[in-house]
């Protein structure tokens, strides 16, 4: 086990989950029937969503991420402001954050706090797989986590199969709706090898989101990344200042790689076997 690892653990107080326990619903596939008129549902349905041009949040994950267990005890403080600004916080249980990750159009850093390593000259999409096995850049976050599944989300075709209506949108992602309290709303969706599903409606947004790979762990028998988002705190379109989206690195931390990330992630919840099961 690394330093990196250990130091990071040793901090995030590991509680492992290895998976989801709840069952997500099996999303529809076939020609069912086409939907002509079906503009009018599908735009009340991201309406919400589309007019987040900024949100706050305090995610709390659970899951697995790139394979890994995530630790259920660290919570993320998440800023996102369109097009492409980010700021996450990881927030131990306990003293000062474990990681900051701050983004820019055309630049992003990650710096790991307690380690005194920082991560530089990488997107911030790679940066955050390393993270939480999720690869999205800030704009994408955005759009995920308010429920538009896609940046500004442009409808081609729609088909009805069964009680939901399936939307296929340009550049590839494909749209879920179906009725919650007897409106429609976008509840599960497909982009970039993931499905993702959204639940507990305040608002009009969803207060939890589900994002499951299409890849599978080292067994093949769960996927590699299956890692459900509660949202709370949830404050959108306040703008903050352009300085909220980068950071000031001491003089003494060193820089890391990637890989190096990925090999030890602050949302790691593997710990080691205690001293005494290793005599």
């Amino acid at each position: 086990m690394t330093l990196l690892r250990a130091v990071l653990l040793a901090v995030a107080l590991p509680a492992v989950l290895t998976g989801c326990a709840t069952t997500r619903p099996r999303l529809p596939d076939g020609p069912g029937t086409p939907l002509p008129d079906f503009l009018p549902l599908f735009e009340t349905a991201v309406a919400d969503c589309g007019q987040v041009q900024h949100l706050d949040a305090l995610l709390r994950l659970r899951g697995r991420g790139g394979g890994v267990g995530l630790n259920s005890r660290v919570r993320v403080r998440v800023g996102l402001s369109a097009p492409g600004s980010a700021r996450l916080e990881g927030l131990a249980p306990f003293g000062a954050p474990v990681f900051f990750l701050v983004a820019r159009p055309g630049e992003a850093t990650l710096w790991l706090t307690r380690e005194k390593r920082v991560l530089r000259d990488v997107p911030f999409a790679d940066m955050l797989e390393g993270l939480v096995g999720v690869s999205l850049s800030p704009g994408a976050l955005r759009s995920v986590l308010t429920g538009c599944l896609v940046e500004q989300p442009r409808p081609t075709t729609a088909r009805t199969i069964g009680d939901w209506i399936v939307v296929e949108l340009t550049g590839g992602a494909v749209a879920y709706l179906r009725r919650v309290d007897g409106d429609y709303r976008l509840t599960a969706g497909r982009r970039d090898g993931f499905e993702i599903y959204y639940d507990q409606f305040v608002g009009g947004l969803a207060r939890e989101v589900r994002v499951v790979s299409d890849s599978r762990g080292a067994l093949d028998s769960e996927p590699a990344t299956d890692v459900t988002v509660s949202l709370s705190q949830v404050d959108t379109n306040v703008a903050p200042p352009d300085s909220a989206f980068s950071i000031g690195i001491p003089p003494d931390v060193l820089p890391m790689t990637l890989q190096e990330l990925r090999g030890a992630g602050p949302l790691d919840a593997s710990p080691d076997p205690p001293a005494s099961d290793a005599r």
